[in-house]
């Protein structure tokens, strides 16, 4: 999971015990770890950005939701927290506030990668392709090997009946996956 922050404050040991959570994908047991750590240090708002993410990879939506709201709260600045936002809401089917999250991201912080292809898969599902397009590309300058924004830049490529380069984007996709596994055995 490309965007959970740890918050700063942790021990390193409590920061690598959440990662190997994280790793195996013991969602239940990295949120009960977020919780006690949210009890200790309730305004911070890194910390409830994390739990949202969490909450999302449980499918707990309105309460992914809930977390990133109070993290924006805390703190509303946190271009993290409003992309979380952002995606949470696409899940939600709720595309219109999705592309106003993704958007305050972008407000926050231009060169958020993340952000920028959030906001492609968002107009992409509001129909407006040739946006989608354009968002997917500036996630892309921005980081030029993240295989989502290469992949919604072929979906987007696909509505507009751009078939060609809708293969090649899925490939780079694709290829860029496969290098990643690479990586990580």
């Amino acid at each position: 999971m490309r965007n959970l922050s740890f918050s700063k404050s942790d021990s390193n040991l409590s920061i690598r015990r959440k990662a190997i959570l994280e790793d195996m994908e013991r969602y239940g047991e990295l949120l009960e770890e977020y919780t006690r750590t949210s009890k200790d240090e309730p305004d911070n708002p890194d910390i409830w950005t994390d739990i949202g993410q969490v909450l999302f990879l449980l499918e707990r939506y309105d309460e992914a939701l809930e977390a990133c709201d109070r993290a924006i709260q805390i703190h509303p600045e946190n271009a993290v927290a409003w992309n979380a936002k952002g995606i949470t809401l696409h899940s939600l089917e709720r595309y219109s506030e999705a592309l106003e999250a993704c958007e305050r991201s972008i407000q926050i912080n231009s060169e958020y990668s993340d952000a920028w292809n959030s906001k492609g898969n968002a107009l992409n599902c509001l129909e407006r392709h040739e946006e989608a397009l354009e968002s997917c590309n500036r996630a892309l300058l921005i980081d030029p090997e993240y295989s989502d924004a290469w992949n919604n830049k072929g979906n987007a490529l696909n509505c507009l009946e751009r078939y060609d380069e809708a293969l090649e984007a899925f490939d780079k996709a694709i290829l860029l996956d496969e290098m990643s596994a690479g990586k990580e055995t």
